[in-house]
């Protein structure tokens, strides 16, 4: 079950209005796993109510910071393109596997249709033997 923070309405865990909203406006919801949980709401709202703080607005506030510190750790870092190509020499393999999701590929080998062959880190090499067979 969940509870809105602002009219205190229950609804369903499969219920639309979590996502889009509660009838009142609000978004926020508290989700209740027990009775007892909502028993512990009931405290927690009333111990706010003497100290004069609304949850609803409360909420806000700590979304707000949140996002102001994810903002100031997030710095955009101005790349400056190098002004020299590095050649790559291949050997017999047409695809390189420097590191795990890098690929370094030798376009003009396979465009005059030379075998398919990967060098993986470490010196291993796959052959693709259907790319080798293809010519003959």
């Amino acid at each position: 079950m969940h509870k809105c923070v602002r009219c205190g309405s229950l609804h369903e865990d499969n219920d639309s209005s979590i996502l889009r909203g509660c009838k009142c406006g609000s978004t926020f919801f508290l989700y209740m796993r027990t009775p007892k949980d909502a028993d512990q709401i009931e405290a927690m709202k009333k111990e706010l109510e003497t100290k004069h703080i609304d949850l609803e607005k409360e909420l806000k506030k700590q979304i707000r910071k949140k996002k102001l510190k994810l903002k100031k750790k997030i710095r955009v870092k101005k790349v400056k393109p190098k002004k020299r190509v590095k050649k790559l020499g291949f050997g017999i393999e047409t695809v390189r596997v420097p590191k795990e999701g890098i690929y370094e590929i030798n376009i003009d080998a396979l465009m005059k249709k030379r075998p398919l062959i990967i060098l993986e880190r470490g010196g291993v090499y796959f052959i693709y033997l259907s790319s080798v067979f293809e010519k003959f």
